[in-house]
C-alpha cells in the first residue's frame, strides 16, 4: 500500500510538471485564464489518494498505517521551497488521513504527533493541520 501511495505522489508531481512545461507564458496570471491551480491533476490526485486511504483504513496493520501517514505528512514539507500548486495540495490532503489514524497504536500516534508538530508548529498550522494534530493527540492518549 505504501508503494502505491508513493507512486501516486510521484505520478502527480510528474504530471503537474509536464503540464507546467506546456503552459503558455502568463497563463493563469491575475486569474484571467486557466493556470496551474485549475489543472485536473489536482482533483484526480485527491480522489485517488482518498480511495487508497479508505482501502488502507480497512486493511493495513498499525505499522503500515504509521508509514503511510508519515509519508503523506512529510511529502508536503519536502516540497516547501517550491510552494507551487502541488505543495498546497499536498498540505490540503492531510485532512483525508484522519480515518487512518485510529489504526495507529497510541505509541505510534505519539511519535507521529511529535514529528507532525515539529514539521508544522502550532502557530503556523492551517485548519486542516490543526484537525490532524488533534486527531493524533486524541489517539496518542487512548
Amino acid at each position: 500500500m505504501v508503494e502505491r501511495i508513493r507512486a501516486l505522489y510521484e505520478d502527480y508531481a510528474a504530471e503537474f510538471q509536464s503540464l507546467e512545461q506546456k503552459r503558455r507564458a502568463g497563463a493563469g496570471m491575475f486569474g484571467l485564464t486557466d493556470g496551474p491551480r485549475n489543472y485536473a491533476c489536482h482533483e484526480r490526485f485527491a480522489e485517488n489518494l482518498e480511495h487508497l486511504l479508505k482501502e488502507a483504513e480497512e486493511a493495513v496493520p498499525p505499522e503500515q498505517a504509521e508509514e503511510i501517514l508519515e509519508y503523506v505528512y512529510l511529502a508536503h514539507q519536502a516540497r516547501k521551497e517550491r510552494q507551487d500548486a502541488v505543495y498546497w495540495m499536498l498540505g490540503a490532503v492531510h485532512g483525508k488521513t484522519t480515518g487512518l489514524i485510529p489504526r495507529l497504536t497510541p505509541e505510534a500516534a505519539g511519535r507521529l504527533l511529535a514529528c507532525y508538530e515539529a514539521a508544522y508548529p502550532r502557530r503556523e498550522q492551517l485548519p486542516v493541520q490543526k484537525k490532524v494534530a488533534a486527531a493524533l493527540k486524541k489517539r496518542a492518549k487512548q
